[in-house]
């Protein structure tokens, strides 16, 4: 249960109990400025959607070293990310649960800006690889 202490994750699965706070766009996730909660029927309603995560940005609950992100008391995700734009400008887009956000908490506003470019999910769908194979020759073994 999600509580106004509890320390979120930005990047968390569509599950019973996260909360939606962004929209998947071409090139970015656009924040909301209050999160859903994902109830029993949003939850059936994203189960039509072959990955909610590809659509929607989702919080839920940091569960820190029971996440394969978590390394030496710290999300890895964010680290790396603050790490890789060394330039990066402190900009606070409005955001549902920057006061709860391990990324904020970890590494400041600077997380903030990176935040809107980070996708839970960015695998190629079912339907995706399929298209791909088929414009691709396999070659023969």
């Amino acid at each position: 249960m999600i509580t106004p202490h509890t320390t979120l994750c930005p990047s968390a699965k569509a599950e019973p109990g996260a909360l939606v706070i962004g929209i998947v766009s071409e090139d970015r996730v656009d924040l909301l400025p209050e999160a859903i909660p994902v109830t029993e029927t949003l939850q059936q309603q994203f189960g039509q959607l072959e990955k909610p995560e590809k659509h929607f940005r989702f919080a839920n609950r940091c569960v820190k070293s029971g996440c394969q992100q978590w390394h030496d008391g710290r999300c890895g995700v964010i680290d790396l990310l603050d790490r890789l734009n060394p330039d990066a400008i402190a900009h606070l887009p409005v955001c549902a649960i920057r006061p709860q956000c391990r990324w904020h908490g970890q590494v400041g506003p600077r997380a903030c800006s990176l935040c809107p470019f980070v996708r839970t999910d960015n695998r190629p769908s079912e339907e995706e690889q399929l298209a791909y194979i088929a414009g691709h020759e396999i070659p023969a073994s």
